[in-house]
């Protein structure tokens, strides 16, 4: 009986520790790799709550196509120019190895600035107030919304 007892309590210690593991705060040097991925010093971080464009993607804007992939990338790169990024992640990171996180730029919010400059549009389970964002976004234009987003993005955005 003592074995079953201690191998049940050291199982319910390894849950603990990995729960624990799960939700980590990460702030280290950060390249930003596309529009929802950054890492950050050697952890793999996808933006929480959003959907963007692809590196490759390439957008209706106006009477042009853009690469708007490439855009979108060089948004997220102006929001964590020159200041530290410290995020929060959202439980054990993916089969991949990359962790979803609310990441912040001194305080500011990248997905919701990822969504404010109309790059950026929210997906199911997505804090209620980035829906106000975009809705600000939209009406004033921002980025996409002068334009199309990928299918892909807005499929995800509907979820």
């Amino acid at each position: 009986m003592r074995p079953i007892f201690l191998f049940l309590l050291s199982q319910m210690f390894a849950v603990v520790a990995t729960v624990t593991v799960g939700a980590e705060t990460l702030s280290e040097p950060v390249k930003v790799l596309d529009a929802t991925n950054m890492r950050v010093g050697t952890q793999l971080v996808r933006l929480y709550g959003i959907a963007a464009p692809t590196a490759g993607d390439r957008c209706a804007l106006r009477t042009v196509t853009i690469k708007c992939g490439r855009i979108a990338t060089t948004a997220l790169m102006d929001l964590t120019a020159g200041v530290e990024v410290t995020c929060e992640t959202h439980g054990d990171p993916n089969d991949k190895g990359v962790h979803l996180a609310t990441c912040k730029a001194k305080g500011y919010d990248l997905s919701e600035g990822m969504v404010y400059t109309g790059w950026a549009r929210p997906i199911k389970g997505a804090p209620a107030h980035y829906a106000q964002v975009e809705a600000g976004a939209k009406k004033r234009g921002r980025g996409l919304w002068k334009g199309k987003f990928p299918d892909a993005v807005n499929k995800a955005a509907r979820r």
